[in-house]
């Protein structure tokens, strides 16, 4: 549980990261939709 807890916790702060980093140089959140295509989906 102590591994999925920090994975967890990872992942949440590489979104607001990325979010951030979207924001500041896209003006917008692009990552989702980068995510999604990277992915397939």
């Amino acid at each position: 549980m102590i591994i999925i807890d920090r994975l967890v916790k990872l992942a949440v702060i590489c979104a607001i990261f990325f979010t951030i980093y979207d924001v500041i140089e896209f003006g917008q959140i692009t990552w989702v939709t980068r995510l999604m295509s990277f992915l397939g989906l």
